[in-house]
């Protein structure tokens, strides 16, 4: 859902993808910005993730940006 919530930011122009992890580093202490998570898990295992999880639960929609981007990979 981080990631996700990061994709939907970015596509609102609050910030860019470099700032968002380094926001979510040094705001929440996590070890990875949801954009460096991303890149360990791969786009693809979290869109087919939240695809499959958005079919009951509609919070779980994927960003557009996500799926755009997971579909270049």
């Amino acid at each position: 859902m981080i990631i996700n919530e990061a994709y939907f930011a970015l596509e609102e122009n609050v910030s860019k993808k470099e700032e968002i992890d380094i926001a979510m580093k040094l705001g929440t202490n996590y070890p990875y910005g949801p954009f460096e998570w991303s890149k360990k898990i791969g786009l693809k295992n979290i869109a087919a993730l939240l695809t499959e999880l958005s079919k009951t639960e509609k919070r779980y929609q994927p960003a557009d940006l996500l799926l755009k981007e997971a579909n270049e990979q």
